[in-house]
């Protein structure tokens, strides 16, 4: 089976290879199906990756005409036949049992491991699963010898991987790298540094499910066990280096809140846990936080670590933990100061008019939508209540002379 099921907003990795190489993606089902005298072959994929359906369908099609695919390939007695699987756009259905459960026309709800689908796999029998980038490997491979992938990466780590890159950068997109270069390696040679020649502040490593890492440890090779070390995880191969513009608090909001809204709800540690999680860091951003939530935090996501059915649940406290570990001061300046240096914490703002510059318009009072604002006419300066204030960001927008900070 190919898993080329895309869930993680940053990652598009396995939807590149299938658009741009499918025939690459088939050989490489192809070779691993007669390894183990498979007969029967699935390339899973998300129906809105519309493009690389019909690319892919298209390539079995002439993999059949050319006698590649169905009985007795090329006058052997292997034979096997391989389809697409449309899945719904859901970020479960990425996991390898939940998976193969949505193949089987089930709900697509991850299942303890063991037994691993090697041995009670697709219909209870033995199945391999290997991702779209992972298939589309084998033939070069084959065809360049193992000494030459092994030339790559680390001894623990051989080969490269496809990453997709973002972030405050000048260069961005997919690259793949030999596992041996670290994120700096990426971000000042092959991303051109930091945009607008600004400080690098924190790298967000593995998408959703990934950490944050400060740039202190920017040195840290891009292979599975260094990034372990460092307490993040490769995931779908994505990172992000953002500068001072962005919050770490925000950041985490963001993963959580998308892996609060893809759980499937089996397990109580990550279908109630991730909403508590979200909650008290709603708190903290908007400035409702208490210092000891930051240790409930992190014992919160210590536990549901390591009791959540699935990955998803493991691998989500993963932004936190890492934000709490590297970048405590920022969860308390929060706190305590009730100021987010990155300004992205809205909930934080308080407005102030200056009286000096403004024209008493009025331009300020409409938009509001809690009456918070008072005067701003007949020459007298507006005036915000911040206890009625509700940090929309109205009154903001709405003055053109800059009298609103």
């Amino acid at each position: 089976m190919v898993n080329g099921d895309e869930g993680n907003p940053a990652s598009y990795m396995d939807r590149s290879v299938m658009e741009g190489s499918p025939h690459q993606v088939v050989e490489g089902l192809l070779i691993g199906a007669y390894a183990i005298q498979a007969t029967e072959g699935i390339i899973y994929t998300r129906s809105d990756y519309s493009i690389a359906v019909r690319r892919l369908n298209k390539a079995l099609q002439q993999a059949r005409e050319r006698g590649f695919l169905g009985k007795n390939i090329m006058g052997s007695d292997f034979s096997i036949d391989v389809r697409v699987h449309e899945g719904l756009e859901s970020f479960i259905n990425g996991e390898s049992t939940a998976l193969m459960l949505s193949v089987e026309g089930k709900r697509p709800m991850p299942k303890a491991q063991p037994p691993h689908s090697c041995d009670n796999g697709l219909w209870g029998r033995p199945t391999l699963l290997n991702n779209a980038e992972t298939w589309a490997t084998v033939p070069a491979i084959i065809k360049r010898g193992a000494g030459w992938y092994n030339s790559m990466g680390p001894s623990n780590a051989h080969g490269c991987k496809v990453w997709a890159i973002s972030g405050n950068i000048k260069y961005n997109g997919l690259m793949e790298l030999d596992m041996n270069t670290t994120f700096r390696d990426v971000i000042d040679g092959m991303c051109g540094g930091i945009a607008k020649k600004k400080e690098l502040k924190v790298i967000h490593a593995g998408g959703v499910t990934g950490g944050f890492l400060p740039p202190e440890l920017a040195d840290t090779k891009t292979d599975y066990e260094s990034l372990l070390n460092a307490g993040v995880i490769m995931g779908q191969a994505s990172f992000a280096a953002y500068d001072n513009s962005a919050c770490v608090i925000d950041l985490a909001k963001f993963s959580i809140g998308f892996n609060e809204g893809e759980t499937c709800g089996k397990c109580t540690p990550c279908r109630i846990g991730l909403t508590i999680i979200k909650n008290k860091l709603d708190d903290i951003s908007e400035g409702r936080g208490k210092l000891e939530d930051i240790d409930k935090l992190q014992a919160l996501c210590e536990e549901i670590n390591v009791t959540s059915l699935c990955g998803l649940g493991e691998t989500a406290v993963h932004a936190v933990l890492t934000g709490i570990k590297y970048f405590r001061k920022e969860y308390e300046r929060h706190i305590v100061e009730q100021i987010c240096d990155a300004a992205k914490c809205t909930g934080l703002y308080r407005y102030l008019v200056k009286e000096e510059e403004c024209v008493a318009c009025g331009a300020c009072i409409k938009p509001c939508p809690t009456g918070a604002i008072t005067g701003g006419t007949r020459k007298e300066a507006a005036h915000i209540d911040m206890d009625l204030c509700i940090n929309c960001n109205a009154c903001y927008q709405a003055c053109n002379f800059l009298a609103i900070l």
